[in-house]
């Protein structure tokens, strides 16, 4: 398929794990610190900022930090707004138990007046694998591919 599109989406699934792989050890952190806050371990001596605010406020800020950082996990897949636009994107997140990272399975379709372009995006750990399918009438296949590069030619002029 499309050389431009292959990169992209490519580079879009490397950016997404990151950001995921990130946020997940955020949480796994924070949920450290929550458990040994819920045992009465002393922090103060780790984390200076709880001499300060005291172990309830800090307990506050831990439970936040863990809701943003999952949300965070939940959101490493989103695409571009504009591309949202003009096509139709599903991210579906599943967590195995022995498993650091969620797995994603990501969907992206875009039609155009030449036809539907399908991205398919399956990651384990931080593996991943990219299928871009146009069609099976190679010209169209090559022209909705070619409609879809200009979007994304576009958005990047434009952001």
């Amino acid at each position: 398929m499309s050389a431009l599109l292959t990169q992209y989406f490519e580079n879009y699934a490397e950016a997404s794990i990151a950001r995921m792989k990130a946020a997940t050890l955020a949480v796994a952190y924070y949920q450290r610190i929550r458990a040994r806050l819920d045992n009465r371990e002393d922090l103060s001596g780790e984390l200076a900022i709880i001499g300060k605010i005291g172990p309830k406020a800090t307990m506050t800020v831990v439970r936040q930090a863990i809701t943003d950082y999952q949300a965070q996990v939940a959101g490493a897949w989103a695409l571009n707004a504009q591309l949202q636009e003009v096509g139709k994107h599903k991210v579906s997140l599943t967590v195995k138990d022995r498993e650091h990272l969620p797995r994603a399975d990501v969907d992206y379709y875009f039609r155009s007046t030449a036809g539907l372009v399908k991205i398919h995006i399956t990651t384990a750990g931080e593996n991943y694998k990219v299928e871009i399918t146009a069609g099976k009438n190679p010209m169209a296949a090559q022209m909705a591919c070619i409609e879809l590069e200009k979007q994304l030619t576009f958005i990047a002029l434009t952001g």
